[in-house]
């Protein structure tokens, strides 16, 4: 069941008219920071070879502490 409060404060910060679009907005946003994240892990292991940095053009990669 999901959290109507938790909801509704999504929906007013996100700016979406409905529950439907602050959903999917929400779950794409959780997806896209996942996958960001799992390239991020692959840094430094040989398994990717890059520069996610200068493939976003933003410049340095800098490898996250918290593995949460």
């Amino acid at each position: 069941m999901v959290d109507p409060e938790l909801l509704d404060q999504a929906q007013r910060l996100s700016g979406e008219r409905t529950y439907s679009a602050t959903v999917n907005r929400s779950l794409e946003e959780f997806v896209r920071r996942v996958k960001a994240r799992q390239i991020l892990d692959l840094a430094g292991t040989g398994l990717w070879r890059g520069d996610l940095g200068k493939m976003r053009g933003d410049g340095e990669v800098i490898p996250r502490d918290d593995p949460g």
